[in-house]
C-alpha cells in the first residue's frame, strides 16, 4: 500500500453505533462479489439472513467478536470481523481466531488495503496467543484463495453454504502463527 492511501485510512474498533454502518457496509462488499455468480432471487433471500442491523448488533455485542473498521474521511470502505469461539472440528489449534469476514468495497481491492487487515489479523492472532488462524472462503473465490494462500493459508477441510437456494461449498483454510 502506498504511504499516501495508506495515510488516507484511519482504523477504528467497532462499536454498538455501527450495527447499521456493518449491515450496509457489508450488504455492499457481498452484492459487489458475489451477485454476477447468483440469482437475484438468492441473494435478496440471504441478505436478511447475514445483513441485517439487529444481526450485526448481536456480532457486536457478542464477547467473542470484535469488528476493525477502515475509513476514509469518515466514510467506511472496509472492515474485518475476529472471532474467537469455538472452531470446527477440521480447524487445529488449543486458541484459534478466525478471520470471520474479510470485506472491502471494489473500489479498495488491489491497493494493499487487503494486505494491512491480514497483517493486523496476523498481529493479533501472535499478541494474543492464538496458536491458529482459520476461515472459510468459497470455493469459486480463486482471488481470494490465492490471497489467502499468500499468507500461508492451507485447505483444512469443507463445509456447506446455502445462498437462498442455491447450496455452495466452502473450504475451510487455516495457518499456524
Amino acid at each position: 500500500m502506498s504511504a499516501q492511501i495508506l495515510d488516507s485510512i484511519t482504523f477504528r474498533r467497532g462499536t454498538s453505533a455501527d450495527a447499521d454502518l456493518l449491515a450496509d457496509l457489508g450488504w455492499r462488499t457481498f452484492d459487489e462479489s458475489f451477485a454476477p455468480y447468483n440469482t437475484p432471487e438468492d441473494m435478496a433471500a440471504f441478505k436478511p439472513t447475514m445483513y441485517a442491523p439487529e444481526l450485526q448488533a448481536a456480532e457486536l455485542a457478542d464477547p467473542n467478536t470484535e469488528f476493525l473498521i477502515a475509513e476514509v474521511k469518515g466514510d467506511a470502505v472496509a472492515y474485518i470481523k475476529w472471532n474467537t469461539g469455538p472452531a470446527p472440528a477440521e480447524i487445529t489449534g488449543e486458541k484459534p481466531l478466525q478471520v470471520n469476514r474479510l470485506y472491502l468495497l471494489q473500489a479498495w481491492t488491489g491497493c494493499g488495503l487487503g494486505d494491512a487487515l491480514m497483517k493486523m489479523s496476523l498481529e493479533r492472532a501472535r499478541q494474543n496467543g492464538h496458536d491458529v488462524v482459520w476461515l472459510t472462503v468459497w470455493e469459486s473465490n480463486d482471488r481470494a484463495i490465492r490471497f489467502y494462500q499468500k499468507y500461508g493459508f492451507k485447505e483444512a477441510g469443507e463445509l456447506t453454504f446455502v445462498l437462498g437456494e442455491d447450496v455452495q461449498r466452502d473450504l475451510y483454510m487455516q495457518r499456524e502463527v
